[in-house]
């Protein structure tokens, strides 16, 4: 019945804390855990009346609310670099100015100049080439211009339309194949 019941509420905390001062369970982000000692936490009642006599710093149980919204932030952080750094891939490619005030513009066109340059390359596990491919990469999968000036842009576009167009194939074909199963299947029966 637990399994049943945690598969229904997977946000429920498997395991109940206690408070080592009072014994009392510790509801989810409603308590004090020592960042030194693994199995110490106190609740927030008898943190508050200073009951606690331990000798290591006590940090705040984050809610799951509260660690939905940290993650929430750092994804939507994270979006927000991908996109600073394609708008500067884009920039980078179109730039001419050998003094650039675009930040990072001139850290961007050295590494277009690396990967024509260098003879390990990505396959040879040169970190700049990995690095300067997933930027191409990223920019491929989202760039919908046709004249786009992105080095390499609509070579990774084409590629990733026939990879495409291979997965639909297969998919299609594994599709028809499960019916023309089921329908020998109902022949036969």
């Amino acid at each position: 019945m637990m399994v049943l019941y945690h598969l229904h509420n997977p946000t429920a905390p498997a395991f109940v804390t206690t408070c080592n001062v009072c014994s009392h369970d510790i509801e989810t982000g409603q308590g004090w855990r020592c960042e030194i000692c693994p199995d110490f936490d106190v609740c927030n009642g008898c943190y508050q009346k200073g009951a606690v006599n331990h000798p290591h710093k006590l940090t705040n149980h984050p809610s799951v609310a509260d660690r939905d919204a940290q993650n929430k932030e750092a994804r939507q952080m994270r979006v927000q670099q991908l996109r600073k750094m394609l708008d500067l891939l884009v920039h980078a490619s179109t730039c001419r100015s050998g003094s650039c005030q675009y930040p990072n513009c001139r850290k961007v066109k050295g590494l277009f100049r690396h990967g024509m340059q260098c003879k390990t390359r990505a396959s040879g596990g040169c970190a700049l080439c990995k690095k300067m491919w997933y930027m191409l990469q990223l920019h491929a999968r989202a760039c919908r211009d046709s004249g786009c000036s992105v080095p390499r842009c609509r070579d990774l576009k084409e590629h990733l339309r026939r990879l495409q167009q291979q997965s639909d194939s297969r998919r299609r074909a594994a599709v028809n194949e499960m019916m023309r199963q089921r329908a020998a299947e109902v022949a036969t029966t």
